[in-house]
């Protein structure tokens, strides 16, 4: 036992001389009894040599676990590479076997999420050539590709060198590609942008959703500016529910963003054609951001009497949800302080009416735009007059 423990040592210290000299003098059907570490250590210290003797003189069994961790995880772990190698290839030791005993992450998908490209291409190289297909998922469905999101040069390695497929989903049905573009990184969408349909992505680039990259890219400003200007991707493509990509960065109130865009449609000018489903405008869209409603108005010259396809102005919307500041900001922009006849919805409802409900309103329409509170649909009237 005390040459044992003099032998253990020599490892823990890294002496590979000395680790060498000791090892010699044990017993080869004792010594994976009783000193388990020392596989561990040599694989840990890159001793291939003192490895592959444990293995085939001594014999320490290479696809067992040590504390919880397979060996071949330890030697993916700490970047042996000819170690890795000669697991896999001498012994079999798969690469989409768990990390440890109770896990199912793959080392393969560990080596992609960790950035351990010459792993990585070490067992490329072991597992059916460069193809890296389908059955390559881990326990939660990703695919080594969206494990290896974050580092752009396994990216390229995997899409250049193994034909990985961007528009492979998870199982939740979200592609890598989309995996990209939620999480901003742009390198990588530069990256991957090369290798398809050179500088276009179009309409088949959706999730199940329907979703398309630029909605998943939304507040992202440096990855919606190169996918419009350089990708030529629509701010109009809807998603399933026909909701088009402008109108989400509209409802978010995403400004940097809707300004980008504007620079690439029509000058300045948000006009009829950038209606949803509904027939609602991107006015009616940001509806609760007074910083893109003000913009959106002085700049892009949107008109707040544009109705949806119920015939409801923009502006009786302000005014039914009770948004003083609104309304106060775009008050500045139509016929100074007036508020007369014209801005009447289809049935006749002036924006006293709608504003029946919200007190603070009503006072501001009355004293400082000289709303007429004796105007038609009397009905209405009565209730402004009690709420005074």
């Amino acid at each position: 036992m005390e040459g044992m423990e003099q032998c253990r040592n020599e490892f823990e210290k890294r002496d590979h001389a000395n680790a060498v000299w000791s090892l010699q003098s044990q017993d080869p059907n004792v010594l994976y009894r009783n000193e388990r570490d020392l596989l561990y250590y040599s694989i840990r210290n890159g001793w291939l040599d003192i490895a592959k003797d444990l293995i085939t003189n001594y014999h320490f069994d290479p696809k067992k676990y040590y504390k919880g961790d397979s060996y071949l995880y330890i030697a993916a772990k700490a970047n042996q590479i000819d170690i890795v190698e000669y697991l896999i290839k001498e012994h079999g030791c798969d690469p989409m076997m768990g990390t440890r005993y109770n896990r199912k992450v793959p080392i393969l998908h560990y080596a992609a999420r960790e950035g351990l490209l010459n792993v990585l291409k070490c067992m490329v190289m072991n597992i059916n050539g460069h193809i890296m297909d389908e059955q390559i998922y881990d326990a939660k469905g990703r695919t080594v590709l969206c494990c290896a999101v974050k580092h752009t040069d396994v990216v390229k390695f995997l899409i250049n060198e193994c034909n990985c497929d961007i528009m492979s989903p998870d199982k939740y049905g979200v592609p890598f590609l989309h995996h990209v573009a939620s999480k901003g990184l742009l390198d990588v969408l530069k990256c991957m942008v090369m290798n398809i349909n050179g500088h276009i992505m179009d309409e088949r680039y959706c999730d199940k959703n329907g979703q398309t990259i630029l909605h998943l890219a939304l507040k992202h400003i440096d990855v919606v500016k190169y996918l419009i200007n350089e990708c030529n991707c629509d701010i109009m493509s809807p998603d399933k529910y026909g909701v088009p990509f402008l109108h989400y960065v509209a409802s978010e109130g995403l400004l940097d963003v809707l300004k980008c865009m504007v620079m690439n449609i029509n000058g300045h000018i948000m006009d009829e054609q950038y209606r949803d489903k509904n027939g609602r405008t991107i006015l009616h869209l940001a509806l609760k951001h007074i910083d893109v409603v003000k913009y959106l108005i002085n700049e892009c010259n949107c008109d707040i009497m544009f109705s949806d396809k119920y015939g409801i102005p923009f502006l009786h919307y302000v005014a039914s949800e009770g948004l003083l500041d609104v309304l106060k900001c775009m008050v500045m922009n139509i016929n100074s302080h007036i508020m007369d006849e014209q801005y009447c919805d289809n049935t006749g409802r002036t924006i006293l009416h709608l504003a029946v409900k919200h007190i603070d309103i009503v006072n501001y329409l009355i004293n400082e735009c000289n709303c007429d509170i004796m105007s038609h649909a009397s009905e209405r009237i009565l209730d402004v007059l009690k709420c005074m």
